[in-house]
């Protein structure tokens, strides 16, 4: 699923290419993405440019006029800027077209993506529980949502998108690893000190997959992103790597690094 620096890198990718080019068709190949009626849509956008992006967690957001069309990745989607029509690429959903000939196709594999125009962000984030930006965070307000947390686990924590919004599966593991923090630990558990090393790891971890372009055989090797099979061992001290379950999702840890 993409999560905070995959949708960052899908926001580097429209700002140099899809901003302020007026937008002259639309095609809809599969509605079931879009979460409005489809005439709707293309009359809201057909005519207009796009000004400026804006990331909220996994949420996408690209302003025009006084609105903004949002876009919502779930499991496997992307976007995909191009100047050949017969570039389209597989599962694009809709394609916008460009006056200039170029194109933008939001795509997605499978069935669970959201396309939606939307008024004001912060009201769109009020009413579906988006939080705050997990780069946006500053370490007071960290320390607060966990307080709010102090009873959930660790990664749970992490994870819980109306508290946080951005850290999925994988950037949790790879954050409480960085942090040395047993993923199913308590919040409660945790010193002060401690929740300002996870408040660090998320920075760390977060923005060098942005500055990598979240290309995972990039990541640094005593990353766990490198390591992320149970048949693998720990970068750090060589302890064979475990899997865990935790509210329906596994992950992986190191038990030596993450003790219990």
């Amino acid at each position: 699923m993409p999560e905070l620096p995959e949708v960052e890198s899908f926001r580097k990718e429209i700002d140099p290419s899809a901003l302020n080019k007026e937008i002259s068709t639309i095609t809809v190949h599969d509605d079931y993405i879009l979460k409005m009626p489809t005439k709707e849509f293309k009359e809201a956008l057909i005519g207009k440019k796009f000004t400026r992006t804006e990331r909220r967690g996994k949420y996408l957001f690209i302003h025009f006029d006084s609105k903004n069309l949002m876009l919502h990745f779930a499991m496997s989607g992307t976007v995909k800027y191009y100047n050949n029509p017969k570039n389209e690429p597989e599962y694009s959903k809709i394609q916008i077209e460009f006056k200039n000939g170029d194109y933008l196709s939001i795509v997605s594999v499978r069935k669970l993506g959201r396309v939606q125009i939307v008024n004001e962000i912060s009201e769109y984030a009020k009413e579906n529980e988006i939080g705050p930006d997990a780069l946006k965070l500053t370490l007071d307000e960290f320390k607060m949502i966990m307080e709010n947390k102090k009873r959930s686990y660790a990664k749970t924590a992490l994870m819980d998108q109306s508290a946080i919004s951005g850290i999925g599966n994988e950037y949790s593991d790879e954050i409480l690893f960085q942090a040395k923090i047993y993923p199913k630990t308590k919040i409660s558990t945790l010193k002060s000190a401690t929740i300002e090393t996870l408040y660090e790891s998320i920075l760390e971890v977060l923005n060098t997959a942005i500055e990598l372009n979240i290309k995972n055989t990039k990541f640094p090797n005593e990353y766990l992103m490198l390591h992320r099979d149970k048949e693998e061992n720990c970068p750090k001290c060589g302890s064979g790597i475990k899997r865990y379950e935790i509210s329906s999702r596994h992950g992986f840890y190191c038990p030596k690094c993450q003790s219990e």
